[in-house]
């Protein structure tokens, strides 16, 4: 089993390099400016696995860390206090990580940005867009934590959302120049959450973990698919 995710993995990444490598001859042949792909995905399909080894093979094959860079959507999480001043805090807090407990508007701010801010090279000044990550030990974000450079020539937004047919989501489908999609069958979906819930200690008890799974994450991962944009490619992680 154990061999057969790895070559899975080698063999999805060696996908999305190619389509980067391809892009980025497009970009420097036609003086495009900087590309934006959207990397969603159900929860539990392991995009973060994905788009970490598709980096680590970028740097193996010489391509340096400023051309393409990735920028998680979880720092645009609402925060506990947030949530705490919503009409029903029991059920913003029990729902956490659907579609209305993230910070929408944030995260299509930072991707305008992006796309209209300039590309600079290494002669010319750099300037930082700023994204806020996420602090799993205290489950809460934290503000502009990660540093993006004007020099990335990619950019690849990940988060569950990034391809949602959903008001203001679905704006972000229209700002990217490429759609990623990762899925993966809903019983090894749910066994990773589980294990990730436990992991992160948002429940105590597999059980717990379980219902958390089945209430929660797997209905958000049915309405990606339902509602989801039409991906330039899609993989089976």
């Amino acid at each position: 089993m154990a061999a057969s995710m790895t070559m899975d993995l080698e063999k999805n990444v060696a996908t999305l390099r190619g389509r980067i490598d391809r892009l980025l001859e497009q970009q420097e042949s036609n003086a495009r400016g900087r590309i934006l792909i959207a990397l969603a995905g159900v929860p539990g399909s392991g995009k973060t696995t994905v788009s970490s080894a598709l980096l680590a093979s970028l740097s193996e094959s010489g391509r340096s860390r400023e051309d393409v860079v990735v920028v998680p959507m979880d720092g645009f999480h609402h925060t506990k206090a947030t949530l705490a001043g919503f009409s029903d805090p029991d059920m913003a807090f029990w729902r956490r990580g659907a579609p209305f407990t993230f910070d929408a508007d944030g995260l299509l701010d930072l991707i305008a940005a992006l796309k209209i801010g300039p590309l600079t090279g290494p002669d010319s000044e750099e300037h930082i867009f700023a994204a806020p990550s996420f602090d799993h030990a205290v489950q809460d974000p934290v503000v502009d934590d990660i540093r993006i450079s004007s020099r990335s020539k990619i950019v690849i937004i990940e988060g569950n959302y990034t391809l949602l047919d959903e008001h203001p989501w679905n704006k972000i489908a229209e700002l990217v120049d490429e759609r990623w999609f990762v899925d993966v069958p809903p019983e090894v979906a749910k066994e990773r959450l589980v294990l990730r819930h436990l992991a992160a200690g948002i429940e105590t008890s597999r059980e717990a973990a379980a219902h958390r799974v089945e209430e929660n994450d797997l209905p958000n991962g049915a309405l990606i698919r339902s509602k989801l944009f039409e991906p330039d490619v899609r993989i089976v992680n």
